[in-house]
């Protein structure tokens, strides 16, 4: 089984570390950047952090620009934004039988390759495990969690097979049916731990305090709504406790979107909190996309 993952941070990383781990030796991964590639392949592959140890991941690091032949799996991990600049790269590097396996927040960039390269074999996801990317390198796991895949129009052995290697590799990898409502799950998550902590510059700890639930509880009832216009029901209290959950047992950790306005980096926003305001119109969403925005103007410049 050849195996590529398009995005070596930190998402792709631990995908890397269960694969290699669960008995895939032959894995490339691909980068933007050549400097990735020279750290990657300086280091003889990625060095996964976990629990405070470190294990080297052999991969082999290549440039988004020399793809290297057809794979029977592809994990697309780049973020949300930058799904679109890796098309042409998925063309060359795919056949008919090849599965794109797509782990991106919220939605838009994973369906946009559904709809440009294949709505046959394209299969969605939904990440629920913390991951942070200390160097270009290097990649930390910090809170682990399942890995949801699947498609809402049957399955693929192949699915079951890349989610049975996954799991032998220590992921709780699950296929299911009702990826939709996994993936809206995640985004009820993502919309309030995510903005919360980019706007405060904080850790997720930062959610549980009076104005971050107060915060919280708004922003679900717009995601609660949104859901329900395209047939996902989600129970706004149920929904309320899992944030507070997960923000709690992870409440030193910096949120992706924290860490990219921290690092002066474009965030997802819009295909979280501003999808959701799309569907629902005016409202909390909305503003806070505006705020994101608005600090991503200042960092950025």
């Amino acid at each position: 089984m050849r195996v590529a993952i398009i995005g070596g941070g930190a998402v792709g990383g631990i995908i890397a570390y269960y694969l290699y781990r669960g008995g895939i030796n032959d894995i490339d991964v691909y980068y933007a950047s050549t400097a990735s590639v020279e750290a990657v392949r300086r280091n003889k592959g990625i060095t996964v952090i976990i629990d405070n140890n470190k294990y080297l991941v052999p991969v082999t690091p290549y440039s988004s620009l020399t793809p290297n032949g057809i794979y029977d799996i592809v994990f697309n991990c780049v973020k949300s934004h930058q799904v679109k600049t890796t098309i042409n790269l998925l063309k060359k590097i795919i056949d008919s039988k090849t599965v794109i396996i797509m782990l991106q927040n919220g939605f838009g960039g994973q369906e946009l390759v559904y709809e440009k390269i294949s709505s046959e074999r394209t299969v969605f996801g939904a990440v629920y495990f913390g991951a942070y990317r200390l160097d270009r390198h290097i990649v930390e796991l910090r809170g682990p969690g399942p890995l949801f895949i699947g498609r809402e129009k049957g399955l693929y052995p192949d699915m079951l097979e890349i989610a049975t290697r996954l799991k032998r590799g220590g992921c709780d990898a699950r296929v299911t049916s009702k990826i939709m409502f996994y993936r809206w799950l995640k985004l009820g998550v993502n919309s309030v731990i995510n903005p919360l902590t980019a706007i405060a510059r904080a850790p997720n700890r930062i959610v549980l305090t009076p104005e971050g639930l107060a915060l919280a509880s708004r922003i679900l009832d717009e995601v609660v709504l949104a859901a329900e216009k395209h047939g996902v029901s989600l129970d706004k209290n149920r929904l309320l406790r899992l944030v507070k959950r997960i923000a709690e047992s992870t409440r030193e950790n910096y949120s992706s979107m924290a860490q990219d306005i921290l690092a002066g980096r474009r965030t997802e926003i819009d295909y979280i909190n501003g999808y959701v305001a799309e569907i629902v119109g005016d409202g909390v969403n909305r503003t806070i996309t505006y705020v994101i925005h608005l600090i991503e103007a200042g960092v950025l410049s």
